[in-house]
């Protein structure tokens, strides 16, 4: 039997927020400290994702795996379709590509799949505490319903809870919930636990009696409303609404093709969210304008929409624009359209044998055979103006490139890759923008192009924001939502029974943590010594991340020392307000302390700009000479650290550096150079070593030693009940 418990969530219809509730209870979950993996049987998408050992799958349930913080695997959506054309899609079973089908031949071949898709879960269900189910399109398709292998097919198959989630923000959510159960069989209504109603703009006071007719009419109870939230998280395919993104209201414009089978344009999501960068997508010519860059993204079908590319005029405006020197990027397919000539012998991109003259653009040529080439690497650009950005990212392409000119980056193994000429540059690498370097290389690059001071835009790295998201994501769908009778849902009455007593006063819910995580790290066998224990613990408690216990290094009376500069009425400066907002303002004011952050600060912005820095740096240049024994508390930017360390050889002591940013840019090395340098000039330091860490991770430590200064360790010191 499966060790697992299971909660399934499906919708009335496509779009209703299925794969983000899906994360939400992913993360919520994982949260309350269950190991939890996301699953997704048959996944109809073209944005998908290698895994580390080469197999493709859904990017909905990879977004979902890192809501939960585990390593994305192929068995969390064991069958991928990646539609090539209104009446067929590419059939991928365990990561492998099967070949291309009708959607009539996998109708009636798709019921053979069960073993596989049981195998899947299975074997995840061994694995975890709990598996997040998601459905597809609607359980009420009446047409679907004999051959029903996503939704309560699946439900059945694995005897797994329902909930059912309408959108009201598309309106009709009451009919849509009430019809979608009157169309179900006795037997898939008795598994419904209870209905969600996902997006809601306004006041749900205004619902109470819609709400209590659709409990009578039903006899289910709505167990959330849960608010439209504005959280920025990976989305699918054609459903997304940054697709409908026309104009670009930022500084630099940039022009993204939106080709009819546009795939994995999740890749420029960390564009989108540089405070400098406006990403549009156009389908028009008249639409294209004059941008600064213009992309080509990838695509299911090149050939083909290489054909609609040439037919709509945007190939000759995106030429015209390329001749008067407007820089033109192409990843995957876009890369491939660049070149002089793409050929596809035995029809298995396009389904016809055809040879294809392309943009003409780069020197290269493209044939298309049966192989699929899928893999994760790194790679470090060797071109300008990008040269010197490390890149991770991954391959999911049939055609092979023969490339005559000079590459765009070199591989970890050393293989050139891509290809450059002129202001145009190519690529095969899916997630070129995440790590942040490249990002940043091509924003100096547009900027300098364009007259632009690049200064005091510095970017949070991509993970800590994809972090931050999902947090956010999680706590407004926790609050809307009825977890303990989720809980319940699934069996887990023990759960319900033994924490909901405790848990409702908040300094109840905080002993409570704290000493789930004194006895874990007890049975894991890293308890920390008591000096650094009050601070061990706080971080863990506000990540759930146990990895801190090893993470976290202190120097010989670090924590000694800070509390004794609080005590003195020591300042504390952070890099981001962020870190400033969590640090708590009661315990500061028992210790008449004061914390500060610079980055806002127009001079601090002007000094940057005349240094031609970053704010981060002219900030803790700033903090060095107005607060030279301060509590320096660094979450984000490795230049800050860099520069105090620089502070330091020229005699800055401060009271305590914590040095916690978090990231894959200069991370781990700036952590080391700082902690070195504290070692060497013997000023107290506590660093979080490797990539982890975070402004939530600053503000912790620093209420750790507030509270341990103040005395407040203990909730009921701040005043709070329970």
């Amino acid at each position: 039997m499966s060790k697992a418990k299971c909660i399934m969530v499906q919708g009335t219809m496509s779009g209703v927020g299925k794969s983000l509730l899906c994360a939400a209870l992913c993360r919520i979950f994982a949260q309350d400290g269950y190991r939890v993996a996301p699953f997704k049987s048959q996944n109809m998408a073209l944005n998908s994702f290698v895994t580390r050992d080469g197999a493709e799958m859904g990017r909905a349930q990879v977004v979902q795996a890192q809501a939960a913080g585990v390593e994305p695997d192929v068995r969390m959506n064991p069958i991928l379709l990646k539609p090539s054309s209104d009446v067929g899609s590419q059939v991928i079973v365990n990561g492998k590509a099967r070949g291309q089908m009708p959607a009539a031949a996998y109708f009636k071949m798709k019921r053979s799949l069960i073993p596989d898709i049981l195998e899947a879960y299975n074997s995840l269900a061994a694995e975890n505490d709990i598996i997040v189910i998601e459905g597809a399109g609607s359980p009420a398709e009446i047409n679907l319903k004999a051959d029903d292998i996503v939704n309560m097919g699946l439900a059945k198959m694995v005897d797994a809870p329902v909930l059912l989630a309408g959108d009201i923000d598309r309106g009709g959510v009451f009919a849509q919930l009430y019809g979608t159960v009157e169309l179900l069989e006795a037997d898939e209504r008795a598994r419904i636990r209870g209905l969600i109603i996902n997006k809601f703009r306004g006041d749900v006071e205004i619902l109470r009696p819609g709400l209590a007719m659709l409990e009578e009419k039903t006899h289910l109870p709505v167990l959330g409303v849960v608010p439209y939230l504005r959280v920025e998280i990976e989305d699918e395919d054609s459903l997304s609404d940054r697709l409908d993104t026309k104009a670009a209201v930022k500084p630099l414009d940039i022009a993204i093709l939106r080709l009819p089978h546009v795939s994995n344009f999740t890749d420029f999501i960390p564009l989108e969210q540089h405070p400098l960068l406006g990403v549009r997508y156009v389908q028009r010519t008249r639409q294209l304008g004059a941008p600064d860059l213009v992309i080509l993204p990838g695509t299911k079908n090149t050939m083909d929409d290489l054909r609609w590319l040439r037919e709509s005029g945007l190939e000759a405006a995106v030429l015209r624009l390329s001749a008067a020197g407007t820089p033109v990027l192409g990843v995957c397919g876009g890369y491939q359209m660049l070149g002089e000539q793409l050929c596809d012998p035995a029809g298995e991109e396009s389904g016809t044998p055809c040879t294809l003259r392309g943009l003409g653009l780069l020197p290269t040529t493209t044939v298309f055979g049966t192989e699929k080439h899928l893999t994760q690497t790194a790679a470090c650009v060797t071109t300008e103006p990008f040269a010197g950005a490390k890149l991770t990212g991954y391959e999911i392409h049939a055609g092979r490139t023969e490339v005559r000119g000079s590459a765009f980056c070199i591989l970890a193994d050393g293989t050139p890759e891509g290809c450059v000429q002129d202001g145009v540059f190519g690529t095969y690498l899916h997630g070129l923008f995440d790590t942040g370097e490249l990002t940043e290389k091509l924003t100096a690059f547009l900027c300098k192009r364009k007259g632009i001071d690049p200064a005091g835009a510095e970017l949070i790295p991509m993970e800590q924001y994809r972090q931050q998201q999902f947090d956010l994501l999680a706590d407004g769908v926790r609050a809307a939502l009825d977890m303990p009778a989720i809980y319940a849902a699934m069996g887990m009455q023990k759960w319900r029974q033994h924490m909901t007593p405790q848990h409702h006063l908040p300094a109840d819910i905080e002993r409570t943590s704290i000493s789930i995580i004194t006895r874990e790290l007890d049975e894991l066998g890293l308890t920390p010594p008591p000096e650094t224990a009050a601070v061990v613990k706080r971080v863990i408690h506000t990540t759930a991340d146990f990895d801190y216990a090893k993470n976290l290094r202190f120097t010989p009376g670090a924590v000694e020392a800070a509390v004794k500069a609080l005590h003195a009425g020591a300042f504390i400066v952070t890099d981001t307000n962020m870190a400033l907002a969590g640090i708590t303002k009661p315990g500061l004011k028992k210790l008449n302390g004061e914390a500060i952050c610079y980055m806002a600060d127009p001079a601090v912005a002007e000094a940057a700009k005349q240094a031609g820095t970053t704010r981060a740096v002219a900030a803790m240049h700033r903090a060095a000479r107005e607060h030279p024994g301060a509590i320096l508390a660094i979450g984000n930017a490795p230049t800050a650290l860099l520069t105090i360390a620089e502070e330091m050889e020229a005699g800055l002591r401060p009271a305590l550096v914590i040095g916690v940013p978090v990231g894959f840019v200069n991370v781990v090395e700036s952590k080391e150079v700082l902690f070195a340098a504290c070692e060497r000039y013997g000023v107290p330091a506590i660093a979080a070593m490797g990539r982890k860490g975070g402004s939530n991770v600053a503000a912790a430590i620093c209420n750790a030693l507030i509270y341990s200064a103040a005395e407040m360790l203990d909730p009921s010191a701040r005043g709070w009940n329970g």
